[in-house]
């Protein structure tokens, strides 16, 4: 029973989790990443016409959003996401594996990026729970 919860808990390792983008809409502008979302639906292009707001929002990712959602390649895993950051931002994105589980479970919430388990097939990815 004992190495059956052991081999359960080296397969649930977040930090080997592959990062998956689902949001494609987005634009680079010197380095920094602006995701653009474009409201369709009709009670959104209702409620823009109706407080006079546009029917494209922009949000913009800092210097380490923007650095991870360019990381995000469907290669590379959480812990060597982690890694590169250390080696370019040092001691600025401390402590750094906390941040970036904090950031990609927003990113995962908003249904902006996917997971998938190491050694797993593409399309197999975790669902959200």
């Amino acid at each position: 029973m004992l190495k059956r919860k052991q081999q359960n808990k080296e397969e649930d390792n977040f930090l080997l989790y592959v990062p998956i983008k689902i949001h494609n809409n987005w634009i680079e502008d010197q380095n920094i990443i602006h995701l653009i979302f474009e409201h369709n639906k009709p009670i959104e292009r209702f409620a823009a016409w109706l407080v006079k707001k546009p029917t494209t929002t922009e949000i913009k990712l800092d210097e380490l959003g923007s650095k991870v959602w360019q990381l995000m390649d469907g290669c590379r895993s959480v812990y060597d996401i982690g890694q590169i950051l250390v080696e370019d931002f040092g001691s600025k994105c401390e402590p750094v594996y906390d941040r970036l589980v904090m950031y990609l479970h927003y990113l995962y919430k908003r249904s902006w990026i996917k997971f998938n388990k190491p050694g797993s097939q593409e399309d197999e990815s975790i669902s959200a729970s």
